[in-house]
């Protein structure tokens, strides 16, 4: 079972009306076992409005807050009708309530600095003054009142307020077609208007990104938990995101990642509580915290003894670097003896050349290499990931159930999961294969003319030419793209990124080489590092050019 979505035509006035009109249909067909029967009364009584009190409503909507003062709501030039009057309407159907008391940070989010010291000064016995901060009103008029206030009986000048008692609702329905939080009504309009268009992949029942509305509302507590300040303290959103039980294992993931964000944002203030969540975790970068905060609070012994354990659980090369360095601190200062293993440096080459400016330093030693029978390209990431993600791509788009639940993803949502190569290993079987027997450049060009253009979060189109592609087909030996694709792989997040920033090819005798430019002052990271000792250890051409300028500035 597919839906296909098609997206309102921007000469359309009402385009957003439209766009919102899809989505609630989409969802309603695929959803409506996970929407209540409140839910899906309060949309009938949605689409029984006039036609302009929707479009108001979803103007209101598309505005991303939930409050707002009347007199500040636009008289949007497609909407001939009085505001008012559909103002009245959404109060009748119990869309938007008139009039609804406001705490202290529902205020502080709706007012400017001005309207916030009048409603300081009527509420306090004493006043600030015109140059207070909005931190000064806030913190004060915390202390003044702490109960929700009726903003348009103690500021009748700023008129009644609007609170849309929808809004839950059209987050949930927002959250159950994209999948996430963070897409937003826009996807529509640059689909529409070109910018982005999208591999389409069968969507199914089976496809969906919610099955149970448990998991709807625990994703959505945890989003609230993670990004709203307003009420509850760090260390109370901490404890309360610790409460929820996933039902799901990949809501499992989505909790500790918001709680590894919380301790982070805790570690300022608390570094032991901090502490103690990361090592609640199983998240790497949860552990590398948690062992930098061990050797800063001069727990040596026990952040050495613990960085010995994680080692054991097959961390990625970042992570393992991360843990020697840690090793190696911490070994010293124990007096205890330590060998890490060293990873292995390329070819270095010293260039010298005059700057140019508006130029990068990266083209520059691109031209520098360019010749009769030599070509160098600045692609940075662009090169190997473009070819990737076309050899690739019918893994990528492959229809896993919960990997694709809308028409607007460049990529699966369980592209950095650690089961994602699991899922789909007949298909990188088969992709691999066709590396070992030369199939692989056909498929590569084919998909190349076929699929240009179509949004791919591992293609460039800009920067992945035809002439790029046909000259990486014929010099870069199959084993080594291979190799690299092997790699890339292992940890997509990681490897996505830290390849060398040019490649050079040599029509003399068909070789190329990878190269990483540095300017001045400028060092090597860690991934690119650890990409460089990869190309050393399978005797993949690659050097490190470290430049100099004839006349510095």
């Amino acid at each position: 079972m597919t839906h296909s979505i098609t997206t309102a035509e921007l000469t359309n006035p009402l385009y957003y009306l439209q766009n919102a009109q899809t989505l609630i249909d989409w969802v309603v067909k695929v959803y409506q076992d996970l929407l209540t029967d409140e839910e899906l009364d309060r949309l009938s009584q949605f689409q029984s409005l006039c036609e302009p009190a929707q479009a108001l409503l979803i103007r209101m909507v598309m505005r991303s807050q939930s409050n707002f003062l009347m007199r500040h709501i636009d008289h949007y030039q497609e909407i001939t009708e009085s505001t008012e009057a559909l103002i009245d309407s959404l109060v009748t159907t119990k869309l938007i309530a008139l009039n609804q008391p406001l705490s202290v940070q529902e205020c502080f989010k709706l007012l400017n600095r001005q309207e916030l010291l009048m409603l300081h000064n009527q509420l306090s016995s004493k006043p600030l003054s015109k140059s207070s901060s909005k931190q000064t009103l806030y913190d004060s008029l915390q202390r003044s009142s702490t109960a929700p206030l009726p903003l348009h009986q103690h500021l009748p000048v700023l008129g009644d307020t609007l609170h849309l008692l929808c809004d839950p609702l059209f987050e949930r329905l927002k959250l159950m077609f994209f999948g996430n939080l963070h897409q937003s009504w826009s996807e529509f309009v640059v689909t529409e208007l070109g910018y982005f268009n999208y591999e389409p992949v069968e969507l199914s029942l089976e496809s969906r990104a919610f099955h149970r509305r448990e998991d709807l509302d625990q994703y959505i507590e945890l989003e609230h938990l993670l990004t709203d300040d307003s009420i509850l303290s760090i260390e109370e959103r901490i404890l309360a995101t610790q409460r929820v039980e996933p039902i799901s294992t990949w809501l499992d993931g989505r909790k500790d990642r918001v709680l590894y964000l919380l301790a982070r944002e805790l570690e300022r203030e608390e570094q032991t509580q901090a502490l103690r969540v990361y090592q609640q975790l199983s998240i790497q970068d949860a552990h590398i915290r948690e062992l930098r905060l061990l050797e800063r609070l001069g727990k040596l012994e026990e952040c050495h003894k613990r960085t010995r354990l994680l080692q054991q659980e097959n961390p990625t090369p970042l992570t393992q670097l991360a843990y020697q360095r840690l090793l190696k601190r911490s070994s010293k200062k124990l007096g205890v003896e330590y060998s890490a293993s060293t990873l292995l440096a390329p070819p270095q080459q010293r260039l010298t050349l005059e700057q140019i400016e508006g130029v990068s330093v990266e083209r520059q030693v691109a031209e520098h290499l360019t010749s009769e029978n030599s070509h160098g390209h600045y692609v940075e990431n662009h090169l190997i990931n473009g070819l990737f993600g076309l050899l690739f791509w019918d893994v990528i788009y492959a229809p896993v159930p919960g990997a694709f639940f809308n028409p607007f993803q460049s990529r699966p949502a369980d592209l950095y999961r650690s089961n994602f190569k699991e899922r789909r290993y007949p298909l990188i079987t088969e992709a691999m294969i066709q590396i070992e027997t030369g199939q692989y450049r056909e498929t590569i060009r084919q998909r190349f003319r076929e699929k240009q253009g179509i949004t791919n979060s591992f293609i460039h189109w800009s920067v992945l030419t035809e002439e790029l592609v046909e000259r990486a087909l014929n010099f870069i030996p199959a084993d080594h793209l291979k190799r690299i694709f092997e790699r890339l792989l292992m940890d997509i997040r990681t490897h996505r990124s830290g390849l060398p920033d040019l490649i050079r090819f040599n029509s003399d005798d068909e070789s190329y080489e990878l190269i990483e430019v540095k300017g001045p002052g400028d060092r090597l990271q860690d991934n690119q590092k650890l990409w460089l000792d990869f190309f050393v250890r399978h005797d993949i051409p690659c050097s490190v050019y470290w430049i100099d300028w004839s006349h510095p500035e």
